[in-house]
């Protein structure tokens, strides 16, 4: 069975718990193809078959449950990992504080670009609770990215029509192409505009 198979099954099956599953998972950082899960749960909802409210709220509270265990995995097991034994590994208690520095500074926008970097969010839960980032501040921001993140990829799933076989139809580059290039933009409008506002304040 394919992996878009098993996909549609879970999410045909298990509807909303499966996503919410599946999201959590993803989350703590074991790679599933979360793009295509929230494309095809799209072309599912354009066919009627799930509805977008219980599927975006299925899939945000999700990958923010996935962020809440991953940022305090990190906060309570790597933050006290590297202040113990960061010389060991040639890093100083200087050198810490002032990636922690960084990451309080630009973690908001590291937070909400990472959702739609391959690799980067499944890592930057846990840089999140490394860096002793408030986790308030923290999830506020997760939650931004997560929620244009599910949107963006819901409606592009949305836009590729009445069934699976137009977006089978697309060569695999192709395909991939136009899903980041809608993603990039969407994060490229949301770091200006918080670079903007940072810049005012100063």
């Amino acid at each position: 069975m394919e992996i878009r198979d098993q996909l549609l099954y879970i999410v045909s099956s298990y509807k909303y718990a499966g996503l919410y599953a599946l999201f959590i998972i993803d989350t703590l950082g074991v790679f599933l193809p979360s793009k295509t899960i929230l494309t095809l749960s799209g072309i599912l909802v354009q066919k009627g078959q799930i509805s977008f409210a219980p599927l975006f709220l299925s899939a945000f509270s999700g990958s923010l449950t996935g962020f809440t265990i991953s940022y305090t995995i990190g906060f309570r097991v790597g933050k006290p990992f590297f202040r113990r034994y960061g010389k060991c590994l040639r890093i100083s208690h200087r050198n810490l504080e002032r990636a922690e520095r960084w990451f309080d500074r630009h973690g908001p926008a590291i937070i909400i670009i990472a959702y739609f970097t391959p690799g980067l969010r499944h890592v930057t839960p846990y840089l999140s609770g490394i860096s002793g980032m408030s986790f308030p501040r923290t999830i506020t921001f997760a939650g931004i990215g997560a929620a244009l993140w599910i949107t963006a990829f819901v409606n592009l799933g949305r836009f590729f029509g009445r069934g699976l076989d137009r977006i089978d139809q697309l060569p695999d580059s192709c395909r991939w192409e136009v899903l980041l290039a809608a993603a990039l933009a969407v994060a490229l409008v949301l770091s200006a505009g918080y670079f903007r506002t940072k810049n005012k304040k100063i």
